[in-house]
């Protein structure tokens, strides 16, 4: 098969399974753009992301392009069996743990097609693009729930801590906080979720495109979160100090309900040197092993003659 033929085929197969699965399409977009759910806000930009790493790469990926239509089929009857099971489970009372399950099944059929059309090979060299999209996925409420409250209690304990060391009496009761004249309540709304998932996304893409080795991915992202609590406990204990100090209608202001940027800003900037510093011991590792002489294994003896 062409190139062109099979790029045309695949494109339409494609737009085949959108069309058909267009009305839960929609409402996965209409669900991510209700500011309301943070558990999908970061739905529409994957896509574009996945395009663009695939894009960047294409030379690689795409240069050992064999079909293969049975593990293709295999993934799309995987899909089909996702469907099947949330069918015999009922409607989930969630409604993005129904989308959850209506685009893990549009994202499997898709795969599926990828893999027929492109073949295992090209799989393998664009698996992180194409597993990112898992991140289209809205986040389950059986984890969603359990992630708002350890974030919710991470910025509690260090919001805390801050206000304490502000100078600012405070008595605690839980996520809540009396001072004098104010009392707030660290709400699942004030978790951070949003700009935790942000953060997440951001450093999966930074390790991936300038870090080589996996470990190294792994403690930028594991790192990137205490700092995300961190920023939060920021952002929640200046809001209190500035309501406290200087107008109380602080608490309830836009600052309060759209202000997170320059807190996530300042996150980025503590992030930074963390990438830096992994970026720099890798290079350190690359250039030892250059200049590390090689083993000489030919078993012979040289000796010096004077």
């Amino acid at each position: 098969m062409s190139p062109g033929r099979r790029t045309v085929l695949f494109l339409l197969s494609s737009l085949a399974l959108f069309a058909i699965q267009w009305h839960e399409i929609w409402d996965l977009v209409r669900y991510a753009l209700d500011t309301e759910h943070t558990n999908a806000s970061q739905v529409l930009l994957i896509p574009f992301v996945s395009a663009f790493l695939i894009f960047r790469d294409r030379q690689r990926i795409f240069s050992r392009v064999q079909s293969a239509v049975l593990p293709g089929i295999l993934i799309v009857l995987l899909g089909f069996g996702v469907a099947a099971a949330g069918h015999l489970m009922g409607r989930p009372a969630d409604e993005g743990d129904r989308l959850g399950l209506t685009t893990l099944t549009i994202l499997l059929v898709w795969l599926g097609l990828f893999v027929a059309f492109y073949g295992l090979e090209v799989f393998k060299a664009a698996s992180f693009p194409l597993l990112f999209l898992v991140f289209c996925i809205p986040i389950p409420s059986g984890i969603l729930k359990p992630l708002i409250h350890v974030l919710q209690r991470g910025s509690a304990e260090i919001s805390h801590i801050i206000l304490l060391a502000s100078g600012t009496p405070v008595y605690r009761e839980g996520f809540v906080f009396h001072m004098p004249h104010l009392s707030i309540e660290v709400a699942p709304e004030c978790s951070g979720i949003r700009s935790c998932l942000s953060m997440l996304i951001l450093t999966i893409i930074a390790g991936h495109m300038l870090l080589k080795t996996t470990w190294r991915r792994i403690a930028l992202v594991l790192i990137a979160i205490p700092i995300m609590i961190f920023k939060n406990s920021i952002r929640i204990a200046t809001l209190t100090l500035l309501s406290i100090h200087i107008d109380p209608a602080i608490i309830q202001s836009r600052l309060h309900r759209e202000g997170g940027i320059p807190f996530f800003l300042l996150a980025l900037l503590i992030t930074y040197p963390v990438l830096k510093a992994l970026m720099k011991t890798e290079k350190n590792r690359e250039g030892v092993e250059r200049e590390a002489p090689p083993d000489d294994k030919s078993g012979q003896v040289y000796v010096a003659r004077g």
